[in-house]
C-alpha cells in the first residue's frame, strides 16, 4: 500500500471511484464493474482498469466476475468523501436556495475542492444536519 502522504493525494477521479463504491454497497446495489460503469457513465474497460490501480493501492479488494470491496483505508476515504457531500448538499439548499434537484451535482464539485477544516466548520454552521437535501442520513466520519 501506498504511503499515508500519497493517500491523501488522491485524484478527484480515484476519490470518485471510492465514493461510487460506497454508495453502491451503502444502498447493497452490488458494486462489481458493471455497477461502478454505470454509476460514474463510464466503460466497463475504464472502470476495470482503475479498480486495478485502487487494488494496487490498497483501498479496494477486487477479483475478477465479484464485488469491489472497500479496504478499511479505501471506507475511510469514502466515507469522509460522502460525508463532505451531503453537508454541502445541505447548504447549498437551506442557505443558498438553490433547488434539491441541482445541488448533487454542484456537491459533487466541490466536495473535492473544500477542506476538512472547511466542511467542519460548515456543519457547525449547519447545526449538524442529520439529513441531506434527499433525506438521507449525514453521518460524520470516525475521529472526525
Amino acid at each position: 500500500m501506498r504511503t499515508k502522504q500519497k493517500l491523501s493525494a488522491l485524484s478527484t477521479t480515484r476519490e470518485d471511484y471510492l465514493r461510487a463504491i460506497y454508495l453502491l454497497q451503502e444502498k447493497a446495489a452490488g458494486s462489481g464493474v458493471t455497477s461502478i460503469a454505470q454509476r460514474l457513465a463510464l466503460q466497463k474497460s475504464t472502470v476495470s482498469e482503475r479498480v486495478r490501480e485502487l487494488a494496487k493501492d490498497g483501498l479496494v479488494i477486487a477479483s475478477p466476475y465479484a464485488e469491489v470491496l472497500l479496504t478499511p483505508a479505501g471506507e475511510a476515504i469514502a466515507k469522509k468523501l460522502t460525508y463532505k457531500h451531503r453537508v454541502i448538499e445541505v447548504f447549498l439548499h437551506e442557505v443558498l436556495q438553490l433547488p434539491e434537484n441541482s445541488v448533487h451535482a454542484e456537491a459533487e464539485k466541490l466536495e473535492h475542492a473544500c477542506s476538512d477544516v472547511v466542511i467542519k466548520k460548515l456543519a457547525q454552521f449547519l447545526k449538524h444536519p442529520k439529513t441531506d437535501p434527499h433525506g438521507t442520513d449525514i453521518t460524520p466520519p470516525e475521529n472526525w
